[in-house]
Protein backbone atom coordinates (compact mmCIF):
# COMPACT_ATOMS: atom_id res chain seq x y z
CA UNK A 1 0.00 0.00 0.00
CA UNK A 2 1.16 3.78 -0.71
CA UNK A 3 0.74 5.60 2.16
CA UNK A 4 1.24 9.59 1.77
CA UNK A 5 2.76 11.55 4.32
CA UNK A 6 2.42 15.33 4.46
CA UNK A 7 2.84 17.34 7.51
CA UNK A 8 -0.52 17.15 8.99
CA UNK A 9 -0.26 13.14 9.76
CA UNK A 10 2.99 12.79 9.65
CA UNK A 11 3.19 12.49 13.79
CA UNK A 12 1.41 8.97 13.00
CA UNK A 13 4.65 7.58 11.29
CA UNK A 14 7.34 8.90 13.05
CA UNK A 15 8.74 5.67 12.83
CA UNK A 16 8.24 4.76 9.54
CA UNK A 17 9.70 8.13 8.68
CA UNK A 18 12.91 7.57 11.08
CA UNK A 19 13.04 4.22 8.89
CA UNK A 20 12.80 5.72 5.38
CA UNK A 21 15.63 8.22 6.42
CA UNK A 22 18.16 5.48 7.48
CA UNK A 23 17.08 3.61 4.29
CA UNK A 24 17.70 6.24 2.26
CA UNK A 25 21.25 6.43 3.71
CA UNK A 26 21.65 3.03 3.08
CA UNK A 27 20.86 3.28 -0.49
CA UNK A 28 22.44 6.70 -1.14
CA UNK A 29 25.58 6.50 0.40
CA UNK A 30 25.66 2.99 1.59
CA UNK A 31 25.19 1.44 -1.79
CA UNK A 32 24.98 3.99 -4.07
CA UNK A 33 28.98 5.77 -2.60
CA UNK A 34 26.96 9.46 -2.96
CA UNK A 35 29.18 10.13 0.24
CA UNK A 36 28.38 13.64 0.37
CA UNK A 37 25.20 12.50 1.92
CA UNK A 38 27.08 10.69 4.68
CA UNK A 39 25.94 11.75 8.19
CA UNK A 40 26.90 10.28 11.56
CA UNK A 41 23.59 9.60 12.95
CA UNK A 42 23.09 6.77 9.57
CA UNK A 43 19.94 9.34 8.81
CA UNK A 44 19.93 10.95 5.45
CA UNK A 45 18.28 14.44 5.98
CA UNK A 46 18.81 16.97 3.82
CA UNK A 47 17.78 20.86 3.59
CA UNK A 48 14.84 19.91 1.06
CA UNK A 49 13.30 17.46 3.83
CA UNK A 50 11.16 19.89 5.91
CA UNK A 51 7.50 20.68 6.84
CA UNK A 52 6.42 20.96 3.71
CA UNK A 53 7.98 18.02 1.89
CA UNK A 54 5.43 15.06 1.44
CA UNK A 55 6.53 11.49 1.39
CA UNK A 56 4.69 8.83 -0.94
CA UNK A 57 5.67 5.27 0.93
CA UNK A 58 5.37 1.48 -0.37
CA UNK A 59 4.95 -0.40 3.12
CA UNK A 60 4.01 -3.96 3.50
CA UNK A 61 1.86 -5.46 6.47
CA UNK A 62 4.59 -5.18 8.52
CA UNK A 63 5.17 -1.51 7.99
CA UNK A 64 8.62 -2.49 5.97
CA UNK A 65 9.48 0.35 3.73
CA UNK A 66 9.66 -1.36 -0.01
CA UNK A 67 10.22 2.21 -1.92
CA UNK A 68 9.67 5.49 -1.90
CA UNK A 69 9.73 9.56 -3.37
CA UNK A 70 9.32 12.95 -2.06
CA UNK A 71 7.34 15.82 -3.24
CA UNK A 72 8.92 19.65 -2.67
CA UNK A 73 6.73 22.50 -3.24
CA UNK A 74 8.48 25.11 -5.64
CA UNK A 75 7.34 27.79 -3.63
CA UNK A 76 10.35 27.18 -1.54
CA UNK A 77 14.03 25.66 -2.09
CA UNK A 78 14.20 23.27 -4.36
CA UNK A 79 17.05 21.23 -5.90
CA UNK A 80 16.24 21.75 -9.29
CA UNK A 81 16.21 25.70 -7.83
CA UNK A 82 19.62 25.73 -6.01
CA UNK A 83 22.31 22.94 -6.31
CA UNK A 84 21.10 21.65 -9.81
CA UNK A 85 20.23 24.53 -11.13
CA UNK A 86 22.94 24.54 -13.88
CA UNK A 87 21.45 21.59 -15.07
CA UNK A 88 18.71 23.07 -16.69
CA UNK A 89 20.19 24.60 -19.18
CA UNK A 90 17.60 24.20 -21.62
CA UNK A 91 15.23 26.55 -19.77
CA UNK A 92 14.92 27.12 -16.23
CA UNK A 93 12.72 24.52 -14.21
CA UNK A 94 9.48 26.32 -13.55
CA UNK A 95 7.94 27.56 -9.94
CA UNK A 96 4.93 28.45 -8.47
CA UNK A 97 1.87 26.72 -6.14
CA UNK A 98 1.26 24.52 -9.35
CA UNK A 99 4.30 22.63 -9.61
CA UNK A 100 6.17 20.02 -7.33
CA UNK A 101 9.81 18.77 -7.47
CA UNK A 102 10.19 15.04 -7.60
CA UNK A 103 13.08 13.17 -5.42
CA UNK A 104 14.94 11.31 -3.23
CA UNK A 105 12.87 8.28 -5.71
CA UNK A 106 14.40 4.77 -4.41
CA UNK A 107 13.08 0.88 -4.88
CA UNK A 108 14.24 -1.54 -1.61
CA UNK A 109 12.48 -4.19 -3.07
CA UNK A 110 12.60 -4.71 -6.78
CA UNK A 111 11.15 -8.73 -6.51
CA UNK A 112 8.17 -7.33 -4.76
CA UNK A 113 4.55 -7.62 -6.92
CA UNK A 114 1.64 -6.48 -4.95
CA UNK A 115 -1.40 -8.72 -4.96
CA UNK A 116 -2.80 -7.08 -7.70
CA UNK A 117 0.50 -7.70 -9.87
CA UNK A 118 2.28 -4.26 -9.54
CA UNK A 119 5.71 -3.63 -9.27
CA UNK A 120 6.57 -1.24 -6.67
CA UNK A 121 7.53 1.63 -9.32
CA UNK A 122 3.74 1.48 -10.60
CA UNK A 123 2.70 2.25 -7.13
CA UNK A 124 4.36 4.74 -6.95
CA UNK A 125 4.15 6.58 -9.91
CA UNK A 126 0.38 6.30 -10.15
CA UNK A 127 0.12 7.64 -6.45
CA UNK A 128 1.82 10.39 -7.33
CA UNK A 129 0.11 11.29 -10.47
CA UNK A 130 -3.56 10.65 -8.84
CA UNK A 131 -2.08 13.14 -5.99
CA UNK A 132 -0.89 16.07 -8.74
CA UNK A 133 -4.31 15.67 -10.44
CA UNK A 134 -6.41 16.22 -7.14
CA UNK A 135 -4.06 19.06 -5.40
CA UNK A 136 -4.41 20.54 -9.31
CA UNK A 137 -0.11 20.36 -9.67
CA UNK A 138 -0.62 20.38 -13.62
CA UNK A 139 3.93 20.15 -13.33
CA UNK A 140 6.16 17.72 -11.78
CA UNK A 141 10.11 18.67 -12.24
CA UNK A 142 12.90 16.68 -10.97
CA UNK A 143 16.70 15.26 -11.62
CA UNK A 144 15.92 11.62 -12.81
CA UNK A 145 18.96 9.52 -13.24
CA UNK A 146 19.63 7.41 -16.54
CA UNK A 147 17.93 4.27 -15.29
CA UNK A 148 14.86 5.26 -14.04
CA UNK A 149 13.60 7.60 -17.78
CA UNK A 150 12.95 4.68 -19.63
CA UNK A 151 10.09 3.71 -16.94
CA UNK A 152 9.02 7.09 -17.49
CA UNK A 153 9.19 6.73 -21.11
CA UNK A 154 7.04 3.67 -21.21
CA UNK A 155 4.37 5.99 -19.92
CA UNK A 156 2.23 7.99 -21.92
CA UNK A 157 3.55 11.02 -19.60
CA UNK A 158 3.89 14.63 -20.99
CA UNK A 159 8.09 14.27 -20.84
CA UNK A 160 10.33 17.87 -21.38
CA UNK A 161 13.63 17.93 -21.26
CA UNK A 162 14.86 20.78 -19.03
CA UNK A 163 18.82 20.04 -19.58
CA UNK A 164 20.79 17.72 -21.70
CA UNK A 165 22.22 14.67 -20.14
CA UNK A 166 24.82 15.42 -17.76
CA UNK A 167 27.77 13.17 -15.29
CA UNK A 168 27.52 13.73 -11.79
CA UNK A 169 29.82 12.38 -9.19
CA UNK A 170 33.20 11.39 -9.63
CA UNK A 171 34.87 12.87 -6.82
CA UNK A 172 37.21 10.68 -5.26
CA UNK A 173 36.00 7.20 -4.55
CA UNK A 174 32.44 8.61 -5.59
CA UNK A 175 30.80 6.37 -8.81
CA UNK A 176 29.72 8.65 -11.75
CA UNK A 177 26.04 8.72 -12.62
CA UNK A 178 24.08 10.09 -15.35
CA UNK A 179 20.80 11.83 -15.77
CA UNK A 180 18.56 14.73 -17.12
CA UNK A 181 16.47 17.47 -15.29
CA UNK A 182 13.10 16.80 -16.52
CA UNK A 183 9.20 18.10 -16.35
CA UNK A 184 6.18 16.54 -15.88
CA UNK A 185 2.60 17.64 -17.55
CA UNK A 186 0.14 16.31 -15.62
CA UNK A 187 -3.78 15.97 -16.77
CA UNK A 188 -6.85 14.04 -15.82
CA UNK A 189 -6.71 12.54 -19.38
CA UNK A 190 -2.92 11.34 -18.93
CA UNK A 191 -4.03 9.54 -15.28
CA UNK A 192 -6.86 8.01 -16.65
CA UNK A 193 -4.41 7.14 -20.01
CA UNK A 194 -2.41 5.58 -17.74
CA UNK A 195 -4.43 3.96 -15.39
CA UNK A 196 -6.15 2.05 -18.57
CA UNK A 197 -3.08 1.37 -20.24
CA UNK A 198 -1.46 -0.55 -17.15
CA UNK A 199 -4.75 -2.37 -16.61
CA UNK A 200 -4.93 0.20 -13.03
CA UNK A 201 -8.43 -1.22 -11.19
CA UNK A 202 -7.78 -2.35 -7.45
CA UNK A 203 -7.05 0.29 -5.07
CA UNK A 204 -3.31 0.59 -3.91
CA UNK A 205 -3.26 4.02 -1.84
CA UNK A 206 -3.70 3.39 2.33
CA UNK A 207 -5.98 5.12 5.11
CA UNK A 208 -3.05 8.31 5.22
CA UNK A 209 -3.71 7.48 9.35
CA UNK A 210 -0.49 5.64 10.05
CA UNK A 211 -0.22 3.94 13.42
CA UNK A 212 -3.76 4.86 14.52
CA UNK A 213 -5.35 2.77 11.48
CA UNK A 214 -6.32 -1.13 11.44
CA UNK A 215 -3.33 -3.48 12.44
CA UNK A 216 -4.25 -5.40 8.69
CA UNK A 217 -3.73 -3.45 5.21
CA UNK A 218 -6.42 -1.47 3.71
CA UNK A 219 -6.53 -0.28 0.33
CA UNK A 220 -8.79 2.17 -0.30
CA UNK A 221 -10.21 4.77 -3.50
CA UNK A 222 -8.14 7.61 -4.12
CA UNK A 223 -11.20 9.49 -3.20
CA UNK A 224 -11.29 8.27 0.01
CA UNK A 225 -7.39 8.97 0.64
CA UNK A 226 -7.78 12.33 -0.27
CA UNK A 227 -10.70 12.66 1.55
CA UNK A 228 -9.10 11.63 4.99
CA UNK A 229 -6.04 14.00 4.09
CA UNK A 230 -8.14 16.76 3.42
CA UNK A 231 -10.02 16.08 6.64
CA UNK A 232 -6.70 15.85 8.69
CA UNK A 233 -5.52 19.50 7.07
CA UNK A 234 -9.11 21.12 8.16
CA UNK A 235 -9.44 19.33 12.06
CA UNK A 236 -6.27 17.98 13.15
CA UNK A 237 -8.08 18.17 16.76
CA UNK A 238 -10.07 14.97 15.19
CA UNK A 239 -7.52 13.15 13.49
CA UNK A 240 -7.72 10.14 17.10
CA UNK A 241 -11.83 10.29 16.39
CA UNK A 242 -11.44 10.40 12.72
CA UNK A 243 -9.22 7.16 13.17
CA UNK A 244 -11.31 5.23 15.71
CA UNK A 245 -14.50 5.57 14.18
CA UNK A 246 -12.74 4.49 10.58
CA UNK A 247 -11.79 1.24 12.47
CA UNK A 248 -15.16 0.14 13.40
CA UNK A 249 -16.41 0.53 10.30
CA UNK A 250 -13.93 -1.21 8.59
CA UNK A 251 -13.72 -3.89 11.11
CA UNK A 252 -17.34 -4.14 10.96
CA UNK A 253 -19.92 -6.76 8.67
CA UNK A 254 -20.33 -4.96 5.53
CA UNK A 255 -24.04 -5.31 6.22
CA UNK A 256 -23.87 -3.01 9.39
CA UNK A 257 -21.47 -0.42 8.05
CA UNK A 258 -24.45 1.69 6.65
CA UNK A 259 -25.82 1.42 10.41
CA UNK A 260 -23.34 2.58 11.96
CA UNK A 261 -22.04 5.36 9.78
CA UNK A 262 -25.75 6.99 10.33
CA UNK A 263 -24.84 6.80 13.62
CA UNK A 264 -21.90 8.53 13.30
CA UNK A 265 -23.54 10.82 10.69
CA UNK A 266 -25.76 11.94 13.51
CA UNK A 267 -22.82 12.49 15.97
CA UNK A 268 -20.76 15.05 13.19
CA UNK A 269 -24.43 16.81 12.56
CA UNK A 270 -24.85 17.90 16.47
CA UNK A 271 -21.57 20.01 17.08
CA UNK A 272 -22.79 20.45 20.46
CA UNK A 273 -22.03 16.99 21.00
CA UNK A 274 -19.21 16.79 19.40
CA UNK A 275 -17.58 19.83 17.70
CA UNK A 276 -17.49 18.00 14.38
CA UNK A 277 -18.55 20.22 11.43
CA UNK A 278 -20.50 18.44 8.09
CA UNK A 279 -17.20 17.64 6.57
CA UNK A 280 -16.82 14.71 9.11
CA UNK A 281 -19.99 13.32 7.56
CA UNK A 282 -18.50 13.46 4.44
CA UNK A 283 -15.37 11.38 5.26
CA UNK A 284 -17.38 8.57 6.81
CA UNK A 285 -19.98 8.63 4.29
CA UNK A 286 -20.87 5.08 2.97
CA UNK A 287 -20.09 5.84 -0.51
CA UNK A 288 -16.68 6.22 1.21
CA UNK A 289 -15.75 2.67 2.22
CA UNK A 290 -14.75 1.06 -1.41
CA UNK A 291 -12.53 -0.84 0.38
CA UNK A 292 -10.39 -4.13 -0.23
CA UNK A 293 -7.77 -6.32 2.09
CA UNK A 294 -4.47 -6.55 0.54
Amino acid sequence: MIHIINKYNRQYYSDVLRNMFQLRHKIFVEQKGWNLLAQEDGLEIDQFDTDETIYFLKLDENSNILGGMRLVPTVVDTQLGTIFKDWCDFKPAPVGKNTYEWSRYFIADKKYRSPAGYPVHYELFFSILEFAVYRGIRNLTGFLEAVTLPRLNALPWDIEYLGNMVTYGGVGDEPKGRGAAVMVGVNERMLRITKRMKGIKKPYLALPIGDMGPARQIACTPEVCFRYLTFLEEHPEHANMLAAMSSMIIDSPKDRRAAIIEVFDGIAQDEAMAGFDASFAKVVAPTSYSLSVQ
